[in-house]
């Protein structure tokens, strides 16, 4: 009888513990030295068994009438982006074996997606910035998107370095060579959430606009290796013409480095900074306007949970602590990262993947 009682006791115990478990994404390094074609062919090749799947999916968050023009023309583009950009991507495809319009699609997928079809898909990304009473910038980040578990098998930490040093740091995905969220060490560092603003047809428009020179997540990750300062950041990220509309969110290493930048197609709609000096001491941006009303309660808890804690409490632990409460964390999280610019290490020691 006492073994059946351990036996039941284990089967409830298991689901909580499966809930929680985290682990360490794999770390690689991108030499910039290196030729772009050959800069991705360990991620590729540690994680080949999962990526046909990955391509088969995102072809449903695209329309499906629009899906043979989308493709089409995915595999034409890539000609328009920066050399560097164009070899990698054609390296990762002959690596994978998979299509250069696949996979120049798949890099492509938020600018084709972000519209105004919350419809369609769950919740979204949390990023949080918050500066403690000691000066101290923390940078939250909880990445949510519909192909959770397909993601979470080639999530990636990433060191992009040159002449042996890190210019700047990454968790991406394999098949995937922009930058949603990193840091460039000692410096800043950028998250993005989506917002779904405007039809289908002003992503087209825009894109035809830029000539595709700019996804959001290649102009993201370029502005980690060229922009050397927070106040540089900010400004290439508030004002470039973009694909399509987002939330982009930036901390410093300095008192009041940290901004929620809600941006248009053209430039910023709003730009909302830290202000210690009026007690604004955090930030919190999901996949609403931070002046409307919120679709969902992630925002309102973590604006809770940060209070509880207060700010003479603050650090990395407790940024944890944020990201980790429901619904903050929810069923479409696929990894969880704190920043600390000016501590560099944080990035890759509060980065983990939900199991």
């Amino acid at each position: 009888m006492l073994l059946l009682h351990l036996l039941l006791l284990l089967l409830l115990l298991l689901p909580i513990s499966s809930v929680n478990s985290r682990r360490t994404p794999p770390r690689y390094k991108i030499d910039l030295d290196e030729h772009p074609s050959q800069r991705w062919n360990q991620v590729i090749t540690d994680h080949l068994e999962y990526l046909p799947g990955v391509v088969e999916e995102t072809k449903k968050y695209v329309p499906k009438a629009l899906q043979p023009f989308v493709w089409w023309v995915a595999s034409k583009v890539e000609r328009f982006f920066p050399p560097d950009t164009r070899l990698e991507l054609e390296g990762i495809a002959t690596r994978s074996g998979l299509p250069l319009g696949e996979i120049v699609g798949l890099n492509i997928l938020y600018d084709i997606a972000a519209f105004d079809r919350r419809h369609i898909f769950g919740l979204g990304c949390t990023s949080i910035v918050a500066q403690n009473s000691k000066g101290e910038i923390f940078h939250g980040r909880n990445l949510d998107y519909d192909m959770t578990g397909l993601l979470k098998n080639i999530t990636v930490f990433v060191d992009f370095v040159r002449n042996g040093s890190v210019v700047y740091s990454g968790v991406t995905f394999a098949l995937y060579n922009g930058v949603l969220t990193g840091q460039r060490p000692g410096a800043y560092s950028v998250s993005l959430n989506a917002r779904y603003s405007g039809a289908y047809i002003d992503n087209i428009l825009m894109e035809l606009f830029t000539k595709f020179k700019r996804p959001v997540s290649f102009f993201i990750r370029d502005v980690l290796e060229n922009q050397k300062t927070y106040e540089e950041a900010v400004n290439s990220l508030s004002n470039t013409h973009l694909f399509s509309p987002s939330y982009i969110i930036v901390a410093g290493t300095k008192k009041n480095e940290g901004v929620v930048i809600s941006r248009n197609r053209w430039s910023a709609a709003n730009i909302y900074p830290l202000n210690m000096e009026s007690n604004q001491w955090f930030l919190v941006e999901t996949n609403y306007d931070n002046w409307a009303k919120q679709g969902d309660n992630r925002r309102i808890t973590a604006i809770r949970k940060l209070k509880s804690i207060g700010k003479e409490r603050l650090d990395e632990k407790k940024m944890e602590e944020v990201l980790s409460t429901v619904p903050v964390t929810n069923n479409l999280t696929v990894f969880s990262t704190v920043i600390s610019p000016k501590n560099p290490s944080v990035f890759a020691d509060s980065t983990w993947i939900w199991d």
